[in-house]
């Protein structure tokens, strides 16, 4: 055990060392202040990759860190998703919808443990969260409680909001999918790994990982948090369309 706990915080360790903060940066006037992270992600049977976050009073950008690639848009006020595809110039839109109860049930447990041992983020003491769905170990975070707050919150809506569009096309999928954890990880429990501060570290039960590997406030231009004119519109169920 100890020997696990050791790995857990050289690996914890190794990745809070490149996070930044507020770094200095030289651009024009024109352009506008963002809040912008940066994650490194892996999956099973694909090469890591990183995904971004920009964040201002209006919206929640979400894209691989190219400001001229394919984007989604999360309005804090309404809750819609905008979701852009520069190749065909499409927009798929998913409107807010009303929460709807799931019939299935999971014993869902955290177990919380603080690292004493590991490096503080802005002063805060990074605390372990293992989540469990009928005694399954279905995902484990590392996070910083009261580290980006604003953020936090916005993510936990965005994540809300992906639960319900998600319960449109729940009965597409096949029962044998639909596992304790299937079911904790996107529709019953999806937001609870942001609940207890920002996450360094997210692993699932299916070898995902989302690393954190930056923060910091940068100068945009300000149509990379609008929406591009002239793009198909579409939606993704006939829910959205009320």
């Amino acid at each position: 055990m100890k020997q696990k706990n050791r790995f857990v915080l050289t690996f914890l360790m190794l990745t809070m060392q490149p996070v930044s903060v507020l770094q200095a940066q030289s651009i024009s006037e024109d352009n506008v202040t963002l809040t912008e992270v940066i994650f490194a992600e892996m999956e099973p049977g694909i090469d890591p990759y990183k995904s971004r976050l920009l964040l201002n009073e209006s919206f929640l950008r979400l894209d691989d860190g190219e400001d001229q690639g394919d984007f989604i848009l999360f309005d804090r006020k309404s809750h819609e998703i905008h979701s852009f595809n520069h190749a065909d110039r499409s927009h798929l839109v998913m409107k807010s919808l009303p929460p709807v109860k799931l019939e299935f049930t999971v014993d869902f447990k955290v177990e919380k443990k603080k690292l004493l041992d590991a490096p503080k983020v802005q002063g805060v003491v990074p605390q372990q969260h293992l989540y469990f769905a009928d005694n399954q170990l279905c995902k484990t975070s590392f996070n910083a409680k009261g580290l980006l707050p604003e953020l936090t919150q916005v993510l936990i809506d965005y994540e809300q909001a992906i639960v319900e569009q998600n319960k449109q096309t729940l009965s597409q999928i096949p029962a044998s999918v639909r596992s304790s954890c299937y079911m904790a990880n996107n529709y019953l429990h999806a937001s609870d790994y942001l609940q207890d501060g920002f996450p360094l570290l997210v692993v699932d039960d299916q070898g995902r990982q989302k690393k954190l590997l930056s923060f910091d406030q940068v100068k945009k231009h300000p149509s990379i948090m609008q929406q591009p004119d002239g793009y198909s519109i579409y939606y993704p169920s006939l829910s959205n369309l009320d």
